[in-house]
């Protein structure tokens, strides 16, 4: 127990309650224990302090600054630092504050009355070591979590070069199994962009265009194509629409989405987190040519890692459920979320 106490020393707590003299009795009670006490007459000076420091057990007034105004209070509270204990006060005893405090967050509502004195401050410091405690399990959880991550991807690296290694040792040219030629989609009701492309373009590149969203869901779907070219006005569908299917249907793909040609916006490459800009202003069709090549090895690029990807997933299988599982039990403990 002493040794608990020690631990505690400096500890910060938060009192809310609008009685001077309430603040002033928690400072000597609480300070006796060589807790370090701060008092506020308001949920909104509560929050100020909150910014500046953690509070590892905050007592709440239920009835600050108006009866029953605890219970919100309380459940603010919980946003703002989830590892701090509340104990709620209350100058009345009854069971439906006492439940809905409970539910509002606080892990205890007593009784002001002189006789509730020692188990106040006996509550506050348990609840103050369950706080501390909770808050260096979820920094030890942190650290966990963060170097399961860092060794997963050091791992996939690793296993990357396993792969190049017994491709070279296999004699196997994995760019040549891809493919020379580079087949486009242009999705654009105005096949000027396409026609221009395919003149200007190396002969490694073949060029069709689909003039509505429908006929080019239904061409992608089937397979054939290594990119393909959303303008951002089609006469059916969304373009957005459009690309978000291509992606989900055929993930392999790489996917662009552009502006009309002469307008001036730009050409992205649509990836499932984030876009990549080609082009920030997107003027002729001479633009785009001169970044085939890099679009090209992008796409291999592509490639090459979802066949790393593919192959960990395989030889992996059962690690990489047990990480996910044990990343899903982590995070549902920093989160407070054992459903």
């Amino acid at each position: 127990m002493m040794s608990g106490v020690r631990e505690l020393v400096g500890a910060e707590v938060l009192v809310i309650d609008k009685d001077p003299s309430v603040q002033k009795g928690m400072t000597q009670l609480l300070a006796s224990a060589s807790l370090h006490v701060t008092c506020v007459g308001s949920l909104d000076e509560a929050e100020e302090h909150m910014k500046r420091r953690f509070y590892c057990v905050v007592i709440v007034d239920l009835d600050t600054p108006r009866p029953g105004d605890g219970l919100d209070t309380t459940a603010r509270i919980k946003e703002l630092s989830p590892t701090s204990m509340v104990v709620m006060l209350t100058p009345r005893k009854s069971f439906d504050d006492a439940i809905s405090s409970l539910r509002a967050g606080a892990v205890d509502l007593i009784w002001k009355a002189p006789e509730s004195v020692k188990y106040l401050k006996d509550r506050v410091l348990e609840a103050a070591g369950r706080s501390v405690g909770k808050r260096e399990v979820n920094s030890i959880l942190i650290d966990v979590r963060d170097t399961y991550d860092e060794f997963l991807k050091a791992f996939m690296g690793a296993e990357r070069r396993c792969v190049d290694l017994e491709d070279q040792l296999a004699g196997r040219d994995v760019d040549a199994a891809l493919g020379t030629e580079i087949r486009v989609v242009v999705i654009d009701s105005d096949p000027g962009l396409a026609n221009e492309l395919a003149s200007s373009a190396p002969s490694s590149f073949h060029f069709e265009t689909l003039q509505t969203g429908g006929e080019a869901l239904d061409r992608c779907s089937s397979g054939g194509f290594n990119i393909a070219m959303v303008a951002s006005s089609l006469p059916d569908l969304p373009s957005s629409m459009v690309v978000r299917s291509i992606k989900t249907q055929v993930p392999e793909m790489m996917v662009l989405h552009y502006a009309p040609l002469g307008t001036g916006g730009k050409v992205e490459i649509v990836e499932t987190t984030r876009n990549i800009s080609v082009l920030d202003s997107f003027d002729e069709a001479a633009q785009l040519v001169a970044r085939l090549d890099e679009l090209a090895e992008a796409f291999r690029a592509k490639a090459r890692e979802r066949r790393y990807t593919q192959s960990f997933r395989e030889r992996h299988y059962d690690f990489l459920r047990r990480f996910v599982e044990l990343k899903m039990k982590i995070d549902r403990s920093l989160t407070g979320d054992n459903g």
